[in-house]
């Protein structure tokens, strides 16, 4: 919200996916200038257990790997492969670790996200199974599942197309 401030933004649309969907979750709950909100790479887990799946990614592992500078080895592989992609897309790895350990310090209040949200799930990633349960706890919300898993889904033609389709719509 404090960029929106910034910028003097009297309405925008929000677009986070993964970790960065929980994110976008709880700022459409409270900041009222947010107009449309496209989330991905979250399933049932943000109304089970308030986030990123915690069941499938192990947060202090998560935590620990996007903190180390040195090997990889022993650490899980969905924990592998998230520090890999955020190294790829040359991500703040501290601030999306201090993300991993806040993310569910409580309930995500979706009974206040009242926008119309598209929710993107890949057809095979593990951290958005079952998207409806979270398609249903939103006031105004739709699904969309795309093929892919986690990190496959963000890459395929229908991903950004979609993005497009329901902020120009």
């Amino acid at each position: 919200m404090a960029v929106a401030d910034a910028l003097g933004l009297e309405e925008y649309h929000l677009v986070g996916y993964s970790m960065g969907a929980v994110v976008s979750l709880l700022t459409a709950a409270q900041d009222p200038r947010v107009s449309r909100l496209v989330i991905g790479g979250m399933g049932c887990a943000v109304v089970e257990c308030g986030g990123v799946d915690t069941r499938v990614l192990d947060a202090e592992r998560l935590v620990e790997a996007l903190l180390t500078e040195g090997d990889l080895d022993g650490y899980p592989a969905t924990a592998r492969a998230f520090r890999e992609f955020a190294d790829f897309l040359g991500s703040d790895r501290p601030s999306l670790a201090a993300q991993a350990r806040a993310v569910h310090a409580g309930p995500t209040p979706l009974d206040l996200v009242t926008v119309p949200t598209l929710l993107l799930a890949g057809s095979e990633d593990e951290l958005a199974t079952r998207p409806h349960v979270l398609v249903d706890a939103l006031p105004d919300a739709r699904l969309r599942v795309i093929d892919g898993d986690h990190l496959g889904a963000v890459v395929a033609p229908e991903f950004a197309a979609s993005i497009v389709e329901l902020l120009d719509g």
